[in-house]
């Protein structure tokens, strides 16, 4: 399965999810991914699976749905797909559905990728630091992507793209969220001048235990400091839609691979099926399992997560 939801997104609303690469393949291994640490740490692009077939999940998941958005985010980097544009492309011309693509923008400096995201209304890069050194601590980058590189490539696809640029900044405490830090962020920020700027914090399990929001005196002085932000620091709220599963098994297994479910949000899906019980049978055979972050307990895959997840 290529494409899934919607899902309730805190930024657009109800979106169907395109994943277009592997699960945890990407130019990064950010400390606060919520699917945990990277498998393959990777620049080069490929078409991991047929276009076609990723086009007619699209085509299946949005005959059934009343969406805001088609969201390319990948179960990583989902620039990494050679055939992102083509892709986008063919949703443009069969959809009346805005296209966004959330991004960790490593790769924009490469035209192709620039050439790729051009029909895109909406790019959403992440800038999560104004050095390099914080750039690695937080994103840790694949050896061949540098800050300066990346920031650049930002910056050049900013100049030629029509779409809205929303910039995404996650706060992790004590990694990115002092005032220099921040003041570091806001100066790159000005180069890039996003149409839109969201403060973000580690609301699912962390890939490492450490990345925890910061202190709420935090978030207010990084709202000061980056100025005209969005702030999306709550959990999200909304329906899963499920229309494409046959069970509640299914349901629950393939939409907390790719996005941790609160245990409250697993039950709800679980009453859509008329099957309850279906959580608690997938805990106690160990597909499933349970943790605990920041006092609210969330479900995902055990086999999907457990060798390299907190």
């Amino acid at each position: 399965m290529y494409a899934y939801g919607p899902v309730p997104s805190r930024r657009l609303g109800k979106s169907i999810g395109v994943s277009p690469i592997p699960a945890k393949t990407c130019s990064y291994s950010c400390v606060y991914c919520q699917l945990g640490r990277t498998n393959h740490l990777q620049v080069k692009r490929e078409s991991f699976f047929p276009k076609e077939d990723i086009f007619a999940d699209i085509q299946k998941t949005v005959k059934n749905s009343n969406v805001d958005y088609i969201t390319f985010v990948g179960d990583g980097e989902p620039t990494l797909c050679k055939d992102l544009g083509w892709l986008i492309d063919k949703c443009k011309k069969n959809f009346d559905i805005p296209i966004a693509v959330i991004t960790n923008g490593s790769l924009l400096f490469k035209a192709e990728v620039q050439k790729d995201l051009q029909n895109a209304d909406v790019v959403m890069p992440t800038i999560d630091a104004g050095t390099e050194e914080i750039f690695r601590k937080i994103n840790r980058s694949h050896q061949n992507i540098s800050y300066e590189k990346m920031i650049k490539g930002i910056i050049d696809f900013r100049k030629e793209f029509t779409g809205e640029i929303w910039a995404e900044v996650m706060l992790v405490k004590e990694v990115n969220d002092s005032e220099k830090s921040l003041k570091d962020i806001k100066i790159q920020l000005n180069k890039i001048n996003p149409d839109r700027i969201y403060i973000t914090t580690p609301v699912r399990p962390p890939a490492e235990k450490w990345a925890i929001p910061p202190k709420p005196e935090k978030i207010l002085q990084a709202q000061t400091i980056l100025n005209n932000t969005f702030n999306i620091v709550d959990r999200e709220n909304g329906d899963f839609g499920v229309s494409n599963f046959t069970s509640a098994s299914e349901a629950l297994y393939e939409i907390s691979s790719r996005h941790p479910l609160r245990e409250d949000q697993a039950i709800e899906i679980e009453k859509k099926f008329s099957q309850q019980g279906t959580l608690e049978k997938m805990l106690n055979s160990g597909e499933l399992t349970k943790y605990n972050y920041q006092n609210i307990s969330y479900i995902f895959p055990k086999k999907f997560k457990t060798s390299n997840f907190i």
